[in-house]
């Protein structure tokens, strides 16, 4: 076959000088980085093998918010249990402070249960470390707790209710779970570059609303000097002129706050992990959700133990996305009338995720009339599926069918 001179790999590289390309400069653009290391130079990140600088302004040499000179005069959040106080709190400053959003029993329990799990993970030299932290991955896989967690039951968080209705207000319903993890900084670490977790869609940004909201439990207390999280109050709202994401910055905070406060912040903060200047380990844990969408984290469909799946709830399975639509995560055609929403049969994927599990999921492969007659369709596990949860499956669809045969 010859293929024409227009679509060779030579004539489409010559055609591309200086071609005609309006959307590559804004892929390329480095947003939101490029503008706020630019008009922000105290913000560039030190090398891993950098030493340290204090005192001269760099962005991890702070402090708390009522210490710090540019914004102890602030109205800065506080800890409450108010949730319009919460409500005006996030979207003013992109992030708020539940105050005993964790019971100190709960606390303890999830404290207990991560340092447990983190330990045995490094004994066993199959810890995921970085140069600062210590990362526990599949938590939803190690703690019944998290999944309780991820839930909002409130007999794993007292204020699981309250964050649900934060997070639907805030992203609308039917959000999805992109990870849930423990971040454990070591003494003495470096600190991170201050970034957006909502930057995993960068240089596109989002001024009406995030689509990201890292939900952050606090196990102890935490300050300027175990590595409270670094923050710039109000970085949801880009101030950048020209194309640019951001603009001059004020100066960044660490977070201060006792150990069962939860921390809600807005996908667009720039937030990044502080300097641990304690002797200790400092343990957070940090539940990432996303508009559904977005692809996940943590592969959930994968990730989640067959344990763990045999007592999952509607809701859950819902979050860790286990249900399909007609835009995202069909299997074989699977889910295209699915809404998303929980409890829907017609797109449950956790009937395909448990067919797997057995070791016996068989997919439809080339197929001609000659096999017909001598194939039980059935013997197709997602024809098996389809049939016993898609629910327009009715005698309308057998009637379609047969006059759309006998043509």
């Amino acid at each position: 076959m010859t293929i024409p001179a227009e679509f060779t790999p030579d004539a489409i590289d010559a055609a591309s000088t200086d071609a005609f390309a309006p959307y590559s400069a804004f892929h390329t653009s480095g947003e939101p980085y490029r503008s706020m290391i630019r008009h922000n130079p105290w913000m560039r990140p030190p090398g891993p093998k950098d030493e340290l600088v204090w005192g001269e302004g760099r962005y991890y040499d702070t402090t708390v918010g009522r210490k710090h000179p540019g914004w102890k005069d602030k109205d800065l959040p506080r800890e409450t249990k108010d949730i319009n106080q919460l409500r005006r709190d996030f979207y003013a400053w992109g992030y708020c402070l539940i105050a005993d959003g964790l019971s100190a029993e709960q606390c303890a329990r999830l404290r207990e249960r991560v340092v447990d799990q983190a330990a045995a993970e490094r004994a066993l030299g199959i810890a995921h470390l970085s140069a600062a932290q210590q990362h526990v991955w599949a938590l939803v896989n190690k703690s019944d707790e998290v999944v309780a967690c991820m839930e909002h039951d409130p007999a794993a968080v007292q204020a699981g209710p309250l964050i649900e209705r934060l997070l639907d207000e805030a992203l609308g319903e039917g959000w999805h779970h992109l990870s849930f993890i423990s971040n454990i900084s070591f003494p003495g670490c470096h600190p991170q570059g201050l970034h957006q977790d909502q930057s995993l869609i960068a240089p596109y940004v989002t001024p009406q609303a995030p689509v990201l909201i890292n939900t952050v439990y606090i196990l102890q207390d935490v300050d300027e000097v175990n590595g409270g999280t670094l923050l710039i109050p109000g970085s949801h709202r880009a101030n950048g002129d020209n194309g640019e994401t951001f603009g001059p910055l004020p100066r960044a905070i660490n977070l201060e706050a006792r150990a069962g406060t939860i921390l809600l912040m807005d996908g667009r903060v720039l937030h990044g992990g502080a300097v641990n200047r304690s002797d200790k380990l400092r343990y957070i844990l940090t539940n990432t959700v996303v508009r559904p969408w977005i692809r996940q984290q943590e592969e959930f469909l994968l990730t989640i133990r067959p344990e763990v799946l045999a007592g999952a709830s509607e809701k859950f399975l819902m979050r860790c996305g286990f249900q399909s639509t007609a835009g995202r995560s069909m299997v074989e055609g699977y889910g295209y009338v699915g809404t998303g929403r929980t409890g829907d049969p017609n797109g449950a994927l956790v009937h395909v995720r448990r067919a797997i599990d057995h070791g016996g999921y068989a997919y439809v492969g080339p197929l001609s009339m000659a096999d017909v007659g001598r194939i039980d369709p059935e013997a197709f596990t997602g024809v098996k599926i389809q049939r016993g949860h898609e629910t327009y499956r009715n005698d309308g669809y057998l009637k379609r069918l047969a006059d759309i045969t006998a043509l």
